[in-house]
């Protein structure tokens, strides 16, 4: 991390100048995160994160206002750090902005530094936005997420080795732009080393090097262009679990806390103020980041500690109230449950059609999904119901410890068939734990996502693409066909039907409609491989044929209008 020296002066009254020798204030430093590096004199990059380090002792809260260039005012609050406070920032505009670092409530609050950081715009991508009912950059390009639910990517045993920075570097040269991370809630059995993504080891009290090793997550996706859906609380609401247990949770009264039993979390009032406590100090440390794709507030509360619906539901809710409320750049808000096939009193419905939820996220295992049939249909078919909340859909985690190698045809036909459903998917990676779902992120896996990357790349290139409807098949009873379209492209997936699957399908053809009359090129492509297998150019004056050639598995086509 590189440390600039910004400007800044002290109070300009003499009682504020007296508070602050009285608090040893020192003038604020200006570490600037990577991607937002100072050059040519300019102190930080639109897009890039700026830290204000204050050398002001614990006590009374504080917070920074920062006044951009255009007259535009955010509020960020700050977090303890070692030696004082910090305040982190993005600049969303070029030029001067002023800012001021206040501590104490309201009124009361006294102003304890002041400086200036000019930003320079070098094209740094800004945050994920919902627009329209779908993900978007700030600039306007579309955002697909696809990628990894790998869920302590900070903890290297699970990891191959590898380093928080060094996986995400490996996961965005494998073509994926998202990556899902839990907080930990249980942070171990007493007189234990503590689980590293234990943040908050004792209610209110939140662990440094546990903060550092999620810092080192946020700087490397800055660095790669991976989004990071960050689920606040994970694991740790099982009574009893050896793994997740409900007695291992800061919160429970069995380590101190306010409540008695998990499900007390959701309902006691002072539970509730700790929870918004924490989501403060999240926001605080890594709202500012461009590559925090989402809040995620809650993990699968059907499978850890069976919480129900009108438990978890309006904590949510509230929690999300608090998020928006604080939040300067709206980030959006999700939560992380199972989905329709397993809850544990009504569903999940509620929340979805609820104004505070902006990504409807769920999750997909279990054995009536291992075939690749059953589940591009589970996908397809729950994408396309969860979709009429107009809200962007996201499976959250998906996976299957039995994926047959080296094909990985379970990931392959479960990324291509979430995608062309219109959601974004991140794919279960863990070590073999467990069957039903976990499954390591090997090289004969990420290709998938890589090939799935470059062809959307390229379909993409001349516009957005949405869901189009499925293409009329003929000659090839049970093929499945997918479609993508829009004003200048098309893309069609294609699944061979069950029986006979796995060899060769010949003599398909289909029809796509949407297409505008004029001349297409059609680019056939062998879809694990990425390689182009034929290509030809047809005059459409309605609904386009294509004759398919013959394939295994799947295939995919990319139809672009010759200008």
């Amino acid at each position: 991390m590189t440390t600039r020296r910004l400007h800044c002066t002290g109070p300009r009254s003499a009682a504020a100048a007296m508070l602050a020798a009285a608090l040893a204030l020192g003038c604020a430093r200006a570490p600037v995160r990577p991607g937002a590096d100072a050059a040519g004199g300019r102190e930080a990059a639109v897009n890039g994160v700026v830290e204000l380090r204050l050398a002001v002792p614990a006590g009374a809260p504080v917070r920074a206002e920062v006044l951009a260039p255009s007259g535009a005012r955010i509020h960020v609050p700050a977090f303890p750090v070692p030696g004082g406070w910090a305040a982190r920032f993005r600049p969303r505009e070029p030029g001067r902005h002023r800012w001021v670092a206040r501590s104490g409530e309201g009124a009361a609050a006294a102003e304890v530094a002041r400086g200036e950081v000019m930003a320079e715009d070098r094209g740094l991508a800004g945050q994920v936005i919902v627009s329209g009912g779908t993900l978007r950059t700030e600039d306007g390009r579309p955002f697909r997420p696809l990628g990894e639910n790998r869920f302590n990517v900070y903890d290297p045993t699970w990891s191959d080795g590898l380093s928080p920075a060094d996986y995400v570097a490996r996961m965005a040269a494998d073509g994926m732009n998202a990556l899902r991370v839990f907080v930990f809630t249980a942070c171990g059995r007493a007189g234990t080393m503590p689980n590293p993504g234990c943040l908050e080891p004792v209610l209110g009290a939140f662990d440094e090097a546990a903060a550092a090793r999620y810092d080192a997550i946020f700087a490397a996706a800055e660095a790669h262009g991976v989004k990071v859906v960050l689920s606040v609380f994970a694991i740790g609401f099982t009574p009893g679990d050896a793994w997740k247990g409900w007695e291992e949770n800061p919160y429970s009264a069995a380590r101190g806390g306010p409540a008695a039993g998990n499900t007390d979390f959701f309902l006691d009032p002072r539970a509730r103020e700790a929870a918004r406590a924490r989501l403060r100090y999240v926001l605080a440390r890594w709202g500012a980041s461009p590559a925090l794709l989402a809040i995620d507030l809650l993990n699968e509360p059907e499978w850890d500690g069976a919480i129900p619906e009108d438990h978890w539901i309006p904590w949510a809710e509230d929690l999300a109230r608090t998020w928006r409320a604080e939040d300067p750049y709206g980030h959006p808000v999700t939560a992380g449950p199972v989905g329709l096939h397993w809850n544990v009193e009504e569903d999940e419905r509620a929340w979805w059609a609820s104004a505070a939820c902006d990504i409807v996220q769920w999750h997909r295992y279990g054995p009536d999904v291992h075939d690749v049939h059953d589940l591009a249909e589970a996908l397809v078919e729950t994408t396309r119901d969860t979709a009429r909340y107009g809200k962007p859909v996201l499976i959250g985690e998906f996976g299957w410890g039995g994926d047959a190698k080296p094909e990985h045809d379970h990931t392959h036909v479960g990324i291509w068939a979430a995608t062309f459903a219109g959601a974004g998917v991140l794919s279960h990676s863990a070590p073999p734990f467990t069957e039903d779902s976990d499954e390591p992120m090997t090289p004969a896996r990420a290709r998938h996502f890589r090939t799935l990357a470059a062809f959307l790349r390229r379909a993409e290139a001349r516009g957005p693409l949405a869901p189009a409807p499925e293409p009329a098949v003929r000659r090839a009873p049970g093929l499945r066909a997918l479609a993508l379209g829009g004003e200048r492209a098309a893309a069609v997936w294609l699944l061979a039907p069950r029986p006979g699957y796995g060899g060769r399908v010949k003599g398909a053809r289909l029809t796509l409609a949407g297409i505008a009359p004029g001349r297409w090129r059609v680019t056939w492509v062998e879809d694990v491989s990425g390689e182009v297998i034929a290509v030809e150019e047809r005059d459409a004056s309605g609904p386009l044929p294509l004759d398919v050639p013959p394939f295994a598995r799947h295939v995919a086509a990319l139809v672009e209008r010759i200008e």
